[in-house]
């Protein structure tokens, strides 16, 4: 890393190619543009060179004052996990709760999981999902997440006793996997505001604590492969004439959000990725 830092440190300043003052990311329906208070200056490389001539590797992974390794990638994960759900339709929010005397066998619990996965792959066609572990007060394991292009069979959820239809605290009606064997599960559908994702991510966000042992490969959270991600762009050049629907200011920078696409030059961009994600 040293010979690197020295490397760039002492390249002229036509080996900087651009000086990043504002970045734009692209998500289903919205778009985000964060000012930092420092510009960025990009190199060839891509590597980065602030002002300071200080060198990290990447914007999103630069790590902030008094920040553990932990924190750090608490932080990451969290990122990650919102970006996959607001780049990608999901239609269904899931809890599963597995049953039995293995219900705190983590190496158990993760088999079974994983073979429902696949199982339901091999039965009902490839779908997106993303998941997250939580435990209960007794040490059991249970599962917050979401499920896309899910083609299995979904069975209205009934009160045990009376037979009725249950609902959720939205009003809206609630469901079971019918081909989950393994214990019990809640399934509701997510409305298709970006308001709705966005409630839905924060609560699935919040199970990525420091509390939570890394159960699946080190990692926090389960996901598919092929999710789509944000697509970013460096100067944007349309944000500086238009009000943006939400502000959120912190030490680093400003971020303005903007939900209402009614110019030019955002819709194009955000149908590209809805494209990617179809």
């Amino acid at each position: 890393m040293g010979s690197k830092i020295s490397s760039l440190l002492g390249q002229s300043q036509a080996k900087i190619t651009i000086s990043v003052t504002s970045v734009a990311s692209y998500y289903i329906g919205y778009a985000r543009v964060y000012i930092p208070n420092v510009p960025i200056y990009k190199t060839e490389s891509n590597w980065e060179l602030s002002t300071i001539a200080k060198v990290n590797v990447g914007k999103s992974d630069a790590k902030t004052s008094n920040e553990s390794p932990q924190e750090r990638s608490i932080r990451r994960s969290k990122r990650l996990v919102s970006d996959y759900l607001a780049c990608n339709r999901f239609q269904l929010f899931v809890t599963i709760t597995f049953r039995g005397k293995h219900r705190h066998d983590l190496v158990h619990v993760k088999q079974k999981f994983n073979t429902w996965i696949k199982n339901q792959r091999d039965r009902n066609g490839k779908f997106k999902y993303v998941f997250v572990a939580e435990y209960h007060k007794d040490g059991a394991l249970h599962f917050h997440g979401v499920l896309a292009n899910y083609n299995g069979r979904l069975r209205p959820s009934r009160n045990a006793k009376t037979g009725r239809l249950l609902y959720g605290k939205n009003s809206n009606q609630l469901y079971d996997l019918a081909e989950f064997k393994s214990g019990f599960t809640r399934v509701e559908k997510i409305g298709e505001s970006v308001d709705d994702h966005a409630r839905v991510g924060s609560y699935i966000r919040k199970y990525i604590t420091k509390d939570m042992v890394d159960i699946f490969g080190k990692k926090r959270f389960w996901a598919s492969q092929k999710l789509s991600k944000p697509i970013y762009e460096d100067n944007p050049d349309w944000y500086q004439d238009i009000e943006p629907d939400e502000i959120f200011e912190n030490d680093y920078g400003k971020i303005y959000t903007y939900k209402t696409l009614g110019n030019n030059e955002i819709p194009d961009i955000v149908k590209s990725l809805t494209s990617i994600d179809d």
